[in-house]
């Protein structure tokens, strides 16, 4: 396994970033970015996998909301990822309104995401001031065993990662990453499953 850190990137505040105390705060004492390359196989396979993945859910789970988005390039260029913080998580897979040709889900793949429980994107368009248009699943409030579990059916299932090839982890810290700009009113934690 490999892993690159990086030192929290200050930028200036953006029209897409609030100018909230709190935010700013957060950015300025904020852990970098952060990479992890690990093949599965290398590490006891898909379960030890998946146990370090569950840990790091849970131990980001209750701080700053950050971004993890996992891919295996090597292989295609699907992936899953979410945002996650405050014991909230906003998790989904790619959908082909961001994926290459040969990396495009089937109609099969999109049945089967229905079946587990993801829900469609909103829009067959990408909209920079909306969530992305991927697969989603309504909000995971702090169970990070399901998150994983969800993450890992996926990624096996039928995206077609590989235990023998190296999975890439990426992470970072969210432009808003306070709990009441990441999670606004109208998302309501209550109403999270």
């Amino acid at each position: 396994m490999t892993c690159e850190e990086s030192a929290p990137e200050v930028l200036p505040i953006s029209s897409t970033e609030s100018d909230c105390s709190t935010c700013r705060q957060l950015r300025l004492e904020g852990l970098g970015a952060s990479t992890f390359r690990v093949a599965p196989a290398d590490g006891g396979g898909w379960h030890a996998w998946s146990a370090a993945l569950l840990r790091l859910f849970a131990r980001m789970g209750s701080g700053p909301t950050r971004a993890v988005i996992i891919s295996q390039p090597i292989v295609n260029d699907r992936y899953v990822q979410a945002q996650v913080g405050h014991g909230i998580a906003h998790a989904e897979v790619g959908s082909n309104v961001y994926l290459p040709e040969d990396s495009r889900l089937s109609a099969d793949h999109e049945s089967l995401l229905a079946a587990l429980g993801w829900l469609p994107p909103r829009s067959d368009t990408d909209d920079p001031d909306e969530m992305p248009a991927n697969w989603y699943l309504p909000l995971i409030n702090g169970d990070w065993a399901y998150l994983t579990e969800m993450f890992m059916a996926v990624m096996i299932g039928f995206l077609g990662f590989d235990e023998r090839f190296e999975v890439v982890i990426s992470s970072f810290q969210c432009a808003n990453p306070c709990r009441a700009c990441s999670w606004p009113a109208d998302i309501s934690p209550s109403a999270a499953t």
